[in-house]
């Protein structure tokens, strides 16, 4: 009894003496509480991999499986990509990272494997200062080697008419659409997603004829004006990255989100919304125009 007495007293003269010297004991049980956090989100132990990468102990993340992903979205993680870009394609990343000044991302991936099955891969974006993807990093050679773009699949180049004007020619898609509430690219149906794939292919070609990527997304007119110009842009950013993945710099690149403002189609405001939001369809689209040199 004299004991725990003893702890009381020191803990009233604790709170006493930060009192009497202007600390707030607020301040210093959130410091606490801070310490606590960062300590529970500390970096998980890192393995070097034969090319001195650094990958986290798989036994670290919270998944107990990985993520599966086509190889088509595999290959779309490419340098400058943002992180809003890389989390819109695969979700935030498998393991905790910490909290301030984080540069590496890592994600357990299920890809195809040729016997029909999957393969289950560790995979790593490093950004740089300004959070755009700087380098991307496979912990094994297989799995790097089966995400990496086949020289074969490039579709053969198609001659570009040229203009007397400005001596350039111009490739275009019209009228990608995206489902209601979406914006990655594998929301496309298969037919425009075909489409946009055999775009970047022949741009993918000739990387070094690009003067500039024109991608502009749209929204239907359901939802808060800043909902509608997030959604356009979100848009936008998928489909440009289908030609950041081919090798097109990302300054090459422009991005452009109209929200309603460029509506395709008038349909009936009165319910049912389902009714609406098929109606709408056409409205939620996104146009490229790829303008290439004549030589």
């Amino acid at each position: 009894m004299r004991q725990a007495v003893g702890e009381v007293n020191e803990a009233e003269w604790s709170v006493t003496t930060m009192k009497k010297s202007g600390v707030s004991v607020k301040a210093v049980l959130l410091a606490v509480l801070l310490a606590v956090l960062l300590a529970g989100c500390s970096a998980p132990r890192l393995v070097p991999d034969a090319a001195g990468v650094s990958f986290p102990a798989r036994e670290a993340s919270y998944r107990s499986e990985g993520v599966v992903v086509s190889l088509e979205t595999a290959r779309l993680l490419q340098p400058g990509l943002s992180k809003d870009q890389v989390r819109q394609i695969l979700g935030n990343p498998h393991f905790t990272e910490g909290l301030l000044q984080v540069r590496d991302w890592n994600y357990i991936l299920k890809l195809p494997a040729a016997d029909g099955g999957w393969v289950e891969c560790q995979f790593q974006l490093r950004f740089d200062e300004r959070n755009k993807v700087a380098a991307v990093h496979w912990q094994t050679a297989a799995c790097a080697s089966a995400a990496a773009v086949p020289a074969s699949t490039a579709a053969k180049a198609v001659p570009l008419p040229a203009t007397q004007a400005d001596g350039v020619g111009t490739w275009s898609e019209e009228g990608l659409v995206f489902p209601f509430g979406r914006s990655a690219v594998g929301d496309l149906s298969a037919a425009d997603r075909a489409r946009l794939e055999a775009l970047a292919a022949r741009v993918g070609q000739r990387p070094g004829s690009v003067k500039r990527i024109v991608v502009v997304g749209h929204a239907d007119r359901i939802g808060s004006a800043q909902r509608k110009r997030g959604r356009s842009l979100d848009r936008a950013q998928a489909v440009a990255g289908i030609f950041i993945a081919t090798g097109i710099p990302p300054g090459l690149i422009e991005i452009v989100g109209r929200a309603d403002s460029e509506p395709h189609v008038d349909c009936s405001p009165e319910p049912p919304l389902a009714a609406q939001m098929a109606c709408l369809a056409p409205d939620r689209r996104v146009s490229v125009i790829v303008y290439m040199s004549a030589s």
